[in-house]
């Protein structure tokens, strides 16, 4: 459109007044060009539209006002300073706009106590993280490190096998003494596991040892209303020494251990009963030698 309604701006496609919108008489080119920049930098102008009735502002002419629904709307120029609408904007009416630097860092609008916040928050992560690792001993963490000796082999016996090798020979002795046969257990195996590193580090590594509660906790998947009936016992050092020696395999070590475990003058005449039929051993050697065993059943 080349053409334009000089009062209310509604673009025509030819000068034929009047307006089919307000209908005022007088068109003028759709292209204005424009004003020459003010040579003050500081000041500018801006158009508005006034509503005649209530003076309301419009940025565009849009009749009727969206204030009062009146109208029409006059045309007029106002002049503005740059600097001090910046200020007001700031919250500082006597201010420069040249007073405030653009170039302020993260740093520069944190405050003292997010900061602290920060700081706290990550030495707390790092001493988890020493505390998950056994580095430093954290109270309300259990001891999570290192467990001292070794939970996979003895001068070249494999214990996962001797653990297997155990309650195949303590399922014979039982069926010979007219006991049920068990069937190893995952949960209980894992809570044997974790009876026997916290005996080894309280052993060794100045531990606090096995909790009677949590071990209930860890126990109740498998034996849910059953009693449990923990055999916990450690060897002499002669067991765990140059057993690849003492013992021509696996089996004749787990044999030595139920022996251990019979002979032991605490160990019950009878085997105990286990209704749910379940039971997970950890065999765990300790750094001087001894053999520590965990058995569990219910």
């Amino acid at each position: 459109m080349e053409w334009r309604c000089a009062w209310c701006g509604k673009p025509h496609e030819e000068n034929d007044p009047p307006c089919d919108n307000c209908g005022h008489g007088e068109f003028e080119k759709a292209v204005v060009p424009m004003a020459p920049e003010a040579e003050d930098d500081d000041s500018d102008t801006m158009t508005v539209w006034v509503c005649s009735e209530c003076g309301n502002d419009h940025p565009k002419h849009t009749p009727p006002c969206d204030r009062c629904g009146g109208g029409p709307l006059e045309k007029r120029e106002v002049e503005f300073d740059q600097d001090q609408v910046m200020a007001e904007m700031l919250g500082d009416g006597d201010a420069e706009a040249s007073d405030y630097s653009p170039d302020i860092g993260y740093l520069d609008v944190l405050d003292a106590k997010l900061v602290v916040a920060f700081l706290a928050v990550g030495a707390l992560v790092v001493v988890l993280g020493l505390g998950f690792a056994g580095i430093v001993n954290v109270p309300f963490l259990p001891n999570s490190g290192p467990v001292p000796g070794n939970a996979t082999a003895v001068d070249g016996l494999s214990l996962s096998t001797v653990e297997t090798e155990y309650v195949t020979e303590l399922n014979d002795r039982r069926a010979a003494g007219g006991a049920d046969t068990l069937s190893r257990d995952e949960d209980l195996a894992s809570a044997a596991t974790w009876v026997n590193e916290q005996r080894v580090r309280r052993d060794y590594a100045d531990g606090d040892g096995p909790s009677s509660g949590e071990l209930r906790d860890r126990v109740s998947d498998a034996c849910r209303e059953s009693e449990l009936s923990p055999v916990i016992f450690r060897t002499s050092q002669s067991v765990g020494q140059d057993a690849g020696e003492n013992f021509e395999n696996e089996t004749g070590m787990a044999r030595a251990l139920v022996d251990a475990y019979r002979t032991n003058p605490d160990a019950p005449e009878s085997f105990a009963d286990a209704s749910n039929g379940l039971v997970g051993v950890d065999v765990h050697a300790a750094p001087d030698g001894r053999i520590y065993v965990t058995q569990l059943a219910c």
